[in-house]
């Protein structure tokens, strides 16, 4: 048996700093400890289930916020002697380079991104000692280290275990409220290992499980009385030295999230494990099209490179004609997948029925007696009090904007400028307002300016929960562009006084 004192962290010392300042993501980040377990399952596997026939890799991460520490504790097959000197060099190459661990920087660079402290505590399968490391990041640069000490203690052979824990963590570490949005993201990144059911992944306490679709099952668009299909195109496709196994499917409703590609490179997600997904316009169009917002799809690349960290293709232009050609071949089948997201829609006219029926008996609910009239009633009294209702307009009017959002277009060969300015105004009973005046300067001068504010202090949005998020407005704000439209546009059709029906509409809101 090998005895080992002392490990090589051959490296200048103050370079170690510099791994804290990477573009990472928390997941990812935590992801590189268990690309380190599954890939030391997958290699000693058969070992594994020799001496424990129900085998499965367990991967526990717990954050104690209470006591700033990050535990990560794996039953793998531990690092063993021939790799233990190599997981601690910085840039080693492992032995074996086609696993997930092909840089033999994720440990490290993970660790330093995290935390000035970690330790490491292993036992490799097969041999009779555990091994035992500590790294601080002051002590290392400081007194420029360039060894770390190692403690081995007798153990049993046929254990086999590694614990990480971090302390003294740093401003990059987990939050308290990121803990669902890293079980989501852990999930989404080992998917093709949890579905095996030979990997669970724990995370404070929770079993993560691989997200699954349901995918649309429906007749093809042009035969709506046809036989149902399910909605699913097997991938497998060669272009060159790039490779492409899976599937491209149609969901069956649209789930935020759900669209758009996901990418894996040896089993593990590359692209799409967290809130984005790659939706290259040659295959999902427009953003916010139907196509882009029911398109999916699981793709296991070959050929193509991935970036020091994991988290993007290196080969963006080949990739990009990569799906280019994966797209024409998808159109040549009968069923065309694309023309069915472009063209289908789900709601049949009993769907539609049913909808229908729920809000007239919502409606009827809320409705109270005479409540109409006397609404129509106080806001003749208001409306006609042309001093309260100057009063409204110039105060919402001379708001500060929080935020804006502006768009260009062309009306009558006039170009405008239509901002949406986001306002909190609480001495005003306006909903939203309208200004057109004309800009003077910047690269818009001599274009016609709309001015559209919306109060979120209005009752409006507290009346109603799904305003709860900044994302829940986007319908509303939808309406009130096309109203602000509508306003300066009519007058051109022959309307006359068209602000009116914004004043009538922001007494109407109110009540």
């Amino acid at each position: 048996m090998i005895t080992i004192d002392k490990v090589s962290i051959a490296l200048k010392p103050n370079v170690y700093s510099t791994f804290r300042n990477l573009n990472n993501t928390i997941s990812y980040t935590l992801g590189e400890y268990v690309d380190n377990a599954v890939q030391s399952f997958l290699n000693h596997k058969q070992e594994l289930l020799a001496i424990e026939p129900n085998y499965k890799l367990r991967v526990e991460i717990k954050i104690d916020w209470e006591n700033g520490l990050i535990f990560i504790d794996d039953n793998a097959a531990g690092i063993d002697a021939d790799n233990y000197v190599r997981a601690f060099e910085p840039a080693h190459i492992p032995i074996d380079d086609t696993g997930l661990n092909e840089f033999g920087m994720g440990m490290k660079t993970a660790s330093v991104w995290l935390a000035n402290k970690w330790t490491v505590t292993t036992k490799a399968l097969g041999e009779n000692v555990e091994r035992h490391t500590e790294f601080d990041l002051q002590k290392v640069t400081a007194e420029e280290k360039e060894d770390l000490v190692v403690q081995e203690s007798a153990c049993d052979t046929n254990k086999h275990y590694t614990r990480i824990v971090l302390s003294q963590l740093s401003a990059n570490a987990p939050k308290r409220g990121q803990i669902d949005k890293i079980r989501r993201h852990l999930s989404s990144i080992y998917r093709y290992f949890l579905r095996s059911e030979d990997v669970e992944i724990i995370v404070n306490g929770t079993f993560l499980e691989a997200p699954n679709y349901k995918i649309l099952n429906a007749p093809y668009y042009k035969t709506p009385d046809g036989d149902k299909i399910l909605w699913k195109r097997n991938i497998d496709f060669q272009m060159g030295d790039y490779k492409a196994k899976g599937f491209i499917a149609i969901l069956d409703k649209i789930q935020n999230g759900a669209n758009g590609l996901v990418l894996l490179r040896r089993g593990r997600v590359i692209v799409g494990g967290g809130d984005e997904r790659y939706f290259p316009s040659v295959l999902f169009g427009q953003t916010g099209s139907f196509r882009y917002r029911r398109l999916f799809g699981e793709l296991e690349l070959e050929g193509f490179e991935v970036s020091f960290n994991k988290n993007g293709i290196r080969e963006e232009d080949d990739l990009y004609l990569f799906m280019e050609a994966l797209r024409d071949e998808i159109k040549a089948d009968e069923y065309n997948l694309l023309s069915q997201t472009d063209n289908y829609r789900q709601r049949g006219k009993e769907q539609y029925a049913k909808i229908s029926k729920a809000i007239k008996n919502d409606l009827e609910k809320k409705k109270k007696p005479k409540q109409l009239s006397r609404q129509i009633s106080e806001v003749e009294t208001k409306i006609s009090n042309t001093q309260y209702v100057q009063k409204n307009e110039e105060r919402i009017v001379n708001a500060k904007p929080l935020d804006c959002y502006t768009e260009t277009f062309q009306y009558n060969k006039e170009n405008y400028v239509l901002s949406m300015e986001l306002v909190t105004e609480t001495e005003t009973d306006a909903l939203y307002s309208i200004v057109v005046g004309e800009t003077s300067d910047g690269m818009f001068a001599g274009s016609k300016s709309v001015s559209c504010k919306i109060n979120l202090a209005h009752p409006f949005f507290t009346r109603f929960e799904q305003f709860k998020k900044g994302r829940d407005y986007e319908p509303i704000i939808s309406i009130f562009k096309a109203l602000a439209l509508a306003e300066i546009i009519a007058p051109e059709r022959g309307t006359r006084y068209g602000a009116n029906v914004r004043l009538l509409f922001n007494q109407y809101i109110l009540q």
